[in-house]
C-alpha cells in the first residue's frame, strides 16, 4: 500500500472494507490454511500467530480505534495531540500485523501511520479513524470466524470445589 495522501488512503480503506464485507479476505483464507508468508510461529505451526493476531486485531478494534474516535470528538483533544496519541497507540502493531499474516491490513495500517502527520483538520482525522475502525473490526470478525474454537473442548473449566479437594489432599500429606 502506498497511498500518497490521506484522501487516497480513505478511498482504499473504504474499498477494502466493501470488498471484505461478505467475502473472506485472501490473507484470512491463507492463515486459515496455514500460510502466513513469514517465519512467524514456533515449532512450525501457525496457531500461536493466529492467537496473537486475533488479540492484536481485537485490541485495535475494541480499544485503540474506538478510543481514538471517542477522544477526537472531545474539544480537549486537538489535532496535534491526536496525531501523537495515534502514532504511539499503533506503533507496536505497525509491522507486527503483517508479520503474523495480515499483509493487506498491515500495509494499510503502515500507510496510515506514515500519513498521520499530513492530516490537516480534525474532521479529516475523524473521517480516517472511523474508516479504519470499521475495517479493523471487519478483519477482526473474520479472524473470530476462522478461529479453531473446537480445540478448547479438551480444556474444561474446573470448579472451586475441584481445587479445594486438590488443596486438601496436598495439605494432608
Amino acid at each position: 500500500m502506498n497511498c500518497k495522501n490521506i484522501d487516497e488512503l480513505i478511498n482504499e480503506i473504504k474499498k477494502e472494507t466493501q470488498d471484505i464485507w461478505v467475502n473472506e479476505p485472501l490473507d484470512i483464507f491463507n492463515i486459515k490454511n496455514g500460510f502466513l508468508g513469514s517465519e512467524a510461529g514456533v515449532y512450525e505451526q501457525y496457531f500461536s500467530p493466529l492467537v496473537m493476531l486475533s488479540g492484536e486485531m481485537r485490541s485495535l478494534g475494541i480499544h485503540t480505534f474506538a478510543d481514538l474516535n471517542h477522544f477526537a470528538n472531545h474539544d480537549s483533544f486537538d489535532l496535534e495531540v491526536l496525531k501523537i496519541m495515534t502514532k504511539r497507540m499503533i506503533e507496536t502493531d505497525v509491522g507486527v500485523i503483517s508479520f503474523f499474516g495480515l499483509k493487506r491490513y498491515g500495509a494499510i495500517l503502515e500507510n496510515f501511520n506514515e500519513l498521520i502527520d499530513t492530516i490537516e483538520t480534525k474532521e479529516k482525522y475523524i473521517e480516517v479513524v472511523k474508516e479504519i475502525f470499521t475495517l479493523t473490526n471487519r478483519y477482526q470478525m473474520w479472524l473470530h470466524q476462522i478461529f479453531p474454537w473446537g480445540f478448547s473442548m479438551n480444556m474444561k473449566k474446573k470448579s472451586p470445589d475441584y481445587y479445594r479437594k486438590i488443596y486438601e489432599r496436598m495439605s494432608s500429606k
